[in-house]
């Protein structure tokens, strides 16, 4: 254990968090061979919680005996309805557990696969649980906490004011981490960007999907050499077959994909030597069903639904999350541990500027996060120069201040002569194939 992770770590509990005492246990049972019935006490305990403390879900579980939410607490979810981002919208409150003003809980909002905003509530243990867990990733790729690691990621903070607060210096420091913008990739910047990973030789990179895949090109386009890296770890957004494969043969290392969200944290990831992405037991119990809720077999593809087993705040049980995929069979996973074959929904395309500067879409939907006016959204590049954000409004409609506010930070990433536009829709159906693109880039690469 190197001393930036043990000097990180006592801080942190000696400032009261849970997540580093999380993050050992997390470590220890992984490595003693976890089984799926960590799951089970953890699906009992929080079914439990509902019942007792939780208006929206009380009456759904008040028939249901302590004999059966501790002996086959699977069973019990499946006699609750799917949990839907509309569901939320008109239960906010009764949502919510009695206990929240003990639990030092915090707002958070997602924009999702689905283009629909949704409002949360989680509390001081999903966080710390959240924060185990993401650390207990990169230990499993070889990157154990403190030790040097690379995040291209979306940063409007750093794109509006060009520098970090102290605070925040001294953090990545400590956990010796090195921030790159995906949300401004200029041809110099990406320059850089790579200057940084030959010289640092990070034990892991994680990134935007989309991020990464376009600094690869870029770097096999300028013919910039790159030292072979050790690992990358791709999430917010999908990695596709051929993205997998240009990242892989431009940075000569073995490419993982995580698949997370904002509303439940990071689900499963995938691990050197398995095949599939393996879901660990302590965060989230994952389903598979198909369009009328009904589940389907493993192996075949169907709409994600997911149960977070930290937020206490706001449970979210049997989440509608907006994404499809495949559970792998039992038999083709070790010790009952729930593992995803494949995940598909998700669809994010990099903007251009004419300058050749890259901007990650994810930029402009972190820009309608928290506006509670916006229903869904797609937002599309027309050209180098025209933004479109295309909306679907509701309580009371859009104020004036916030489209002027979109449009503004818009120019920030796109350039001052860009012209935004909004177009408000009825509604915004998705693709054929069930899916949504929430954001569309109309210019050639």
């Amino acid at each position: 254990m190197n001393w930036k992770n043990r000097a990180y770590l006592s801080y942190a509990t000696l400032r009261g968090y849970r997540f580093p005492a999380l993050l050992k246990q997390y470590v220890s049972e992984y490595d003693d061979g976890v089984s799926g019935e960590t799951t089970t006490l953890a699906l009992s305990r929080l079914l439990r919680h509902c019942r007792e403390k939780v208006p929206y879900y009380a009456d759904l579980l008040a028939q249901i005996s302590s004999s059966e939410l501790d002996g086959d607490p699977q069973s019990c979810l499946q006699k609750l309805p799917l949990l839907t981002k509309k569901l939320i919208r008109a239960n906010f409150e009764r949502l919510q557990s009695t206990d929240c003003g003990q639990r030092n809980c915090e707002e958070n909002t997602s924009g999702g696969s689905t283009g629909e905003p949704v409002r949360l509530i989680q509390d001081d243990e999903y966080r710390d649980a959240s924060a185990a867990i993401q650390w207990l990733c990169h230990h499993q790729l070889g990157c154990p906490l403190g030790a040097p690691h690379v995040r291209l990621w979306g940063s409007e903070r750093d794109l509006e004011s060009g520098t970090k607060s102290p605070k925040a210096r001294f953090f990545n420091w400590l956990t010796n981490t090195t921030w790159m913008n995906a949300f401004a990739m200029t041809p110099k910047r990406m320059r850089g960007f790579i200057d940084v990973l030959n010289r640092q030789h990070p034990r892991l990179i994680v990134a935007y999907a989309q991020s990464i895949y376009e600094l690869a090109r870029f770097a096999e386009r300028e013919r910039i050499p790159v030292a072979p890296q050790r690992a990358v770890l791709t999430s917010a957004g999908t990695l596709y077959p051929f993205m997998r494969e240009k990242i892989a043969q431009v940075f000569r290392c073995e490419v993982y994909n995580l698949y997370g969200s904002r509303e439940v944290s990071d689900i499963a990831w995938e691990l050197p030597g398995l095949k599939g992405l393996w879901a660990p037991p302590w965060a989230n119990f994952i389903e598979i069903v198909d369009e009328d809720g009904v589940a389907v077999p493993a192996g075949t593809e169907g709409n994600i639904v997911v149960t977070c087993l930290t937020n206490f705040a706001m449970p979210l049980i049997r989440y509608w999350i907006g994404d499809r995929g495949a559970l792998l069979p039992s038999s083709k996973t070790s010790g009952d541990i729930q593992m995803l074959s494949h995940v598909s929904g998700r669809t994010v395309d990099t903007f251009r500027r004419s300058d050749q500067t890259l901007v990650d879409g994810e930029y402009f939907t972190h820009l309608l996060y928290f506006r509670p006016w916006i229903w869904k959204f797609q937002v599309v590049q027309k050209s180098y120069t025209e933004i479109l954000f295309r909306l679907v409004s509701t309580n009371g409609g859009p104020p004036k201040e916030e489209l002027q506010e979109i449009a503004t930070r818009s120019r920030l990433a796109m350039g001052d002569n860009c012209s935004v536009e909004f177009e408000f829709c009825d509604d915004l159906p998705p693709l054929r194939s069930g899916k949504f693109r929430y954001t569309i880039s109309e210019v050639c690469a």
